[in-house]
């Protein structure tokens, strides 16, 4: 997908975004993109993404040092360790919601190696988003859309 940030720069203040359900429109490239311009983000959720890859978390790192809350559910390419090395890096991170998804096959391991090396992050400890997810109510060519003014395509 091809991100148009052009007019982020409107939300610099925002603090969560839900893009949740994203399946095969929102990628790694699109989240970065729309994070350059999101310094203060705290919470978000890319559950349903299917086409993240590690490179999210590179993004996330680099755009969002803030971050507090990662909820990625059913984000299959996130494998476990790379999530471990991902949040050893973030030092405000407090939670992170995967079920079940990323540290399905490995769960327990996961759950306990993050409970030791990062006692403060806190996982699974929120069923379901709190925040509203985004409405796509313009649609250009077919399979494209608008969220708050960026241009998503395929």
């Amino acid at each position: 997908a091809v991100v148009s940030t052009q007019s982020t720069g409107r939300c610099e203040s925002m603090r969560k975004l839900n893009v949740s359900g994203g399946r095969e429109t929102v990628t790694s490239e699109v989240i970065r993109s729309m994070t350059s311009n999101l310094p203060f983000l705290d919470t978000l959720d890319v559950s349903d993404c299917f086409l993240l890859d590690r490179a999210v978390l590179s993004a996330l790192e680099e755009n969002c040092p803030g971050l507090m809350e990662l909820s990625c559910s059913r984000v299959y390419p996130l494998g476990s360790d790379d999530m471990l090395c991902w949040a050893s890096r973030m030092p405000s991170l407090l939670f992170i919601n995967a079920y079940p998804s990323i540290v399905t096959e490995r769960f327990t391991e996961f759950e306990q190696s993050l409970s030791r090396r990062l006692p403060q992050i806190r996982l699974n400890s929120a069923e379901k988003s709190d925040i509203a997810r985004p409405c796509t109510a313009l649609r250009i060519p077919k399979g494209s859309s608008v969220l708050w003014d960026v241009f998503l395509s395929p």
